[in-house]
């Protein structure tokens, strides 16, 4: 029975092709935006779509267009609902919580689900999760994985979509007073790599007109996503010591002013605990945002 009075719930398909499961160390979800063709009826299409996900998955499934699904276990159901930040006739999938070879089915198999039946643009995104399974004793290295991800080129490999999904390495490298006063605005909108828990990372990084239509690239890169997050739990190598220092080296060359704007800035952004320092220029403040 679902939550909401506005939620319809089907139980998932205990005769699916595909049995959803976690792994042992490392779990993965997704959000998918997406628009419906405007030649299509809607209401035809929501009631096909969830036909079609209910063929690939034993997970349950909760649909919503007038709130968001509340169910306790909605993270563990495939959720199909609208989205704010998308126009009418927009709709977002979310998958069940899951492993990663469920990652990969789920994702060919709901871009071909909105190549069948809608589109993509500029509004809309893939939004990736990774955790831990064990949230004990876990303090997720944010810096670190930002600049793992920023070598492999991955936060700027996709057109920036306005206001959702602006290089989270700008905080650390282009920060203005401008961006600053963004991020204590609007902090965690318009990122496109957020630590939500400290197991717990979200990326939008990927998105804008016809995302749907390159899922090897969709594949690829939530591959290096997903190894650079276990990479980023492992214990600082040559090649890690190697990327702090020279980000250092890049921060220490700008002025003091600027530095003062970044410690201001990632700090307000969530990326390192604040101290209780109050100036974020003084010596000791400048050792807070070293890995």
């Amino acid at each position: 029975m679902a939550s909401n009075e506005s939620t319809i719930r089907y139980s998932g398909n205990q005769d699916s092709e595909f049995k959803n499961s976690i792994e042992t160390t490392y779990q993965f979800g997704c959000e998918y935006e997406f628009y419906i063709s405007e030649e299509h009826n809607f209401e035809q299409v929501i009631f096909e779509i969830t036909q079609s996900i209910y063929e690939i998955s034993d997970a349950d499934m909760l649909i919503d267009f007038s709130y968001l699904p509340i169910d306790e276990d909605k993270n563990y159901c495939f959720q199909i609902k609208s989205d704010g930040s998308l126009k009418s006739n927009g709709v977002e999938i979310t998958i069940p919580i899951t492993s990663r070879i469920g990652f990969v089915r789920y994702l060919e198999r709901i871009c071909n689900l909105i190549k069948q039946y809608g589109y993509t643009n500029r509004d809309t995104g893939l939004h990736i999760h990774i955790s831990t399974v064990d949230s004990n004793g876990i303090n997720f290295n944010f810096y670190k994985y930002m600049l793992l991800c920023d070598e492999e080129q991955l936060l700027s490999s996709w057109e920036t979509r306005e206001g959702y999904s602006h290089n989270v390495m700008d905080i650390l490298s282009q920060n203005t007073k401008l961006e600053a006063k963004k991020i204590k605005t609007d902090k965690g909108t318009i990122w496109n790599l957020e630590k939500i828990l400290p197991n717990h990372i979200e990326i939008k990084s990927i998105g804008g007109i016809d995302y749907h239509l390159d899922t090897q690239r969709l594949i690829h890169e939530f591959n290096l996503y997903a190894d650079l997050f276990q990479e980023t739990l492992e214990k600082d190598s040559e090649k890690h010591l190697a990327l702090y220092k020279k980000h250092k080296a890049h921060i220490n060359s700008v002025s003091s002013e600027k530095q003062k704007q970044f410690m201001v800035a990632i700090e307000d952004a969530g990326i390192i605990e604040k101290r209780g320092v109050d100036d974020p220029s003084s010596s000791s403040s400048k050792k807070h945002w070293k890995p």
